[in-house]
C-alpha cells in the first residue's frame, strides 16, 4: 500500500485516483497503518455478507488485487498480488491510460 502513494502523488493531478478497500473490517488497525505511512488516497471498508462488494460484486479472490479503470469505467488492467518493484509496471500502465 505505501508503494502506491508515490504513484498517486505523481499522477493525481492528471486525474489518477487510488481507492483502497480494507476487507478485514479492522478499522483501528487500518487507520493506524494509514497514519503511520502518511497515505493520502481514499480508503473504504468493505461490507459483510450480502454487503461484501469486493468478493461478491467484483469477484476478487486474492488480495491485494489492483485494477486500473478508465474514465468510462472499463477495467483496463488487473494486477494480482504486490511484490517490491511491481509499482514500476503499474506506473507504466497508468501512463498508457493517461
Amino acid at each position: 500500500m505505501p508503494r502506491l502513494q508515490p504513484l498517486y502523488d505523481t499522477y493525481h493531478d492528471q486525474g489518477f485516483e487510488v481507492v483502497a478497500v480494507e476487507r478485514k473490517r479492522d478499522t483501528e488497525r487500518a487507520q493506524t497503518f494509514i497514519r503511520e505511512h502518511h497515505l493520502t488516497y481514499t480508503f473504504l471498508q468493505d461490507g459483510e455478507g450480502d454487503q461484501e462488494v469486493v468478493r461478491r460484486v467484483y469477484g476478487v479472490r486474492s488480495f491485494p488485487t489492483s485494477y486500473l479503470i478508465d474514465r468510462s469505467g472499463r477495467i483496463m488492467y488487473v494486477h494480482v498480488g504486490f511484490e517490491p518493484g511491481d509499482e514500476v509496471e503499474i506506473g507504466k500502465q497508468i501512463e498508457k491510460l493517461l
